[in-house]
């Protein structure tokens, strides 16, 4: 499992919430940030690296599937 920060973004492009996180993957990261933005932009980062930056529309994210 990796750390990612994810960056619900304001309206004037400055970041409004950060948190941090792990999860298995950057796909996974991608989708809790998309289900936080509820629509807003959003970027998800992995150290130095921005490995998403843009937005969703509301409730267009599914939440991440189960393993059992």
């Amino acid at each position: 499992m990796e750390t990612y920060e994810i960056r619900i973004m304001r309206l004037d492009g400055s970041p409004g919430l950060i948190t941090e996180s792990k999860y298995l993957n950057a796909d996974a990261a991608i989708t809790a940030g998309k289900l936080l933005a509820r629509g807003r932009r959003f970027e998800v980062w992995n150290n130095d690296y921005c490995v998403y930056a843009g937005m969703v529309q509301p409730y267009a994210a599914k939440p991440p599937r189960r393993i059992a």
